[in-house]
C-alpha cells in the first residue's frame, strides 16, 4: 500500500495507517489509548519529535528535559527541529529525558499550552509542515507517559524497524511513477516520429533502474516482513534498506529525468517533485549515513560467532521467504 501510496505522492507516505501513531496503540497506558486511538482512526494526524538543534538525530544527545513540578506532575521543556506535520498535527509523541536522565517518550496534545512553532519550507515533502517546535513548561500527566520509565531507546529502535520498511516502499513507488512516466514519454516521442528511435543510453537507463527498483523493493518487503515477526534482523534491515531503498529510488528518478528534456525540469512536473520529495527522504527518519553506520555495527558484534553472513539468509519466520 505505501508502495501504490508513493506511486501517485510521496506525502501520501502515512495514509495507510496510523503512522507514529502506531506508537499510542502499542505503548500507551489505556486512558491515553482511549483518548487518541479514536481519533487517529478518525484520521488525525501524529508527528514525532526526536531531532534537536543541538544534536540532530543523535538521540543520545537530546536535553529537552522533563522537571518535576511542585505539585509532583512533569513538565516538558526544550526545543525539537526538523519536525513534519508542524501545524497539521493533533498530536505529537515526544522524546525527552525524565527527572532522573533516563530516555523516554509522552504523548502531547497539539493544543497544549506552552507550545510554540517556527516554520520552515522544506525544498521537497512540501505537503505537510515542517519545521521547530519549542516546548516551554508543557505539562506530561503520567497517562501520557509511553511504556516504563527509561524505555524510550527501546520504543524509538522497534518503532522505526517498522515505520522505515514502510518509508523505503513509498519512496520506490515514487522512483516507479517517474520511471513509467519516462518510459511513456520516450514511447510517444517515438510513435509521434518527434525521435526516430531510442538511443542505446535511454534503454540502459529504463531497464537498470527498473531492475534496480525491483531489487529493492523485494529487500523491503523482507524487511518489513522480518519487523513484523519481531526478527532479531529486523532493525538491521530496517535500516540498511531504507537508506538504500530511497538512494536508489533518488538516483533513478535523477537520471531517468535527464532523458524527458527541459520539460521534466519545469515546476509542475512530477518528475520534479518526485527529485524533491526523494532528496528529502535521504534525510527523514535518519541520515543514510548514519543508518549505514548502525548496520555496519550490527554486523560487527564483539562476538564473533553471532555474525550473520550474507551466505546465510535470515531464518524463517512469520512466512518469510529465503533469499
Amino acid at each position: 500500500m505505501n508502495f501504490v501510496c508513493g506511486y501517485h505522492d510521496a506525502d501520501l507516505r502515512d495514509a495507510t495507517g496510523l503512522g507514529h501513531g502506531r506508537l499510542i496503540a502499542a505503548h500507551a497506558t489505556r486512558p491515553g489509548r482511549d483518548c487518541w486511538l479514536p481519533r487517529l482512526l478518525a484520521g488525525d494526524l501524529a508527528g514525532i519529535a526526536i531531532t534537536e538543534p543541538n544534536g540532530g538525530s543523535q538521540v543520545h544527545a537530546i536535553t529537552a528535559t522533563a522537571t518535576t513540578h511542585r505539585d509532583g506532575s512533569w513538565r516538558l521543556t526544550g526545543t525539537k527541529t526538523w519536525i513534519s506535520r508542524l501545524h497539521e498535527a493533533a498530536v505529537f509523541i515526544v522524546f525527552f529525558k525524565d527527572p532522573a536522565g533516563n530516555l523516554c517518550a509522552g504523548i502531547i496534545d497539539a493544543r497544549s499550552p506552552g507550545l510554540r512553532r517556527e516554520q520552515i519550507l522544506p525544498a521537497g515533502l512540501t505537503g505537510w509542515s515542517w519545521g521547530e517546535l519549542r516546548l516551554d513548561d508543557v505539562p506530561v500527566p503520567p497517562k501520557d507517559v509511553l511504556g516504563q520509565p527509561g524505555e524510550g531507546m527501546t520504543l524509538l529502535r522497534e518503532h522505526f524497524a517498522h515505520y522505515r520498511p514502510l518509508v523505503a516502499a513509498t519512496a520506490l513507488g515514487a522512483a516507479a511513477a517517474a520511471h513509467d512516466q519516462v518510459a511513456r514519454c520516450l514511447s510517444a516521442r517515438r510513435g509521434s516520429g518527434v525521435i526516430a528511435d531510442l538511443r542505446d543510453n535511454a534503454l540502459i537507463s529504463l531497464g537498470r533502474s527498473y531492475a534496480q527498483i525491483s531489487a529493492a523493493l523485494l529487500a523491503t518487503l523482507t524487511a518489513f516482513r522480518l519487523s513484523a515477526a519481531t526478527h532479531p534482523l529486523a532493525e538491521l534491515w530496517g535500516c540498511a534498506v531504507k537508506a538504500h531503498a530511497v538512494d536508489t529510488a533518488f538516483a533513478a528518478a535523477s537520471e531517468l529525468t535527464l532523458l524527458t528534456g527541459a520539460s521534466g525540469f519545469t515546476a509542475s512536473s512530477r518528475l520534479t517533485k518526485a527529485i524533491g520529495d526523494l532528496g528529502a527522504l535521504r534525510y527523514a527518519d535518519g541520515i543514510h549515513d548514519s543508518l549505514y553506520r548502525s548496520a555496519g555495527r550490527a554486523l560487527t558484534p564483539p562476538a564473533a560467532p553471532h555474525l550473520i553472513p550474507l551466505s546465510q539468509p535470515p531464518a524463517h519466520a512469520g512466512g518469510l521467504i529465503h533469499a
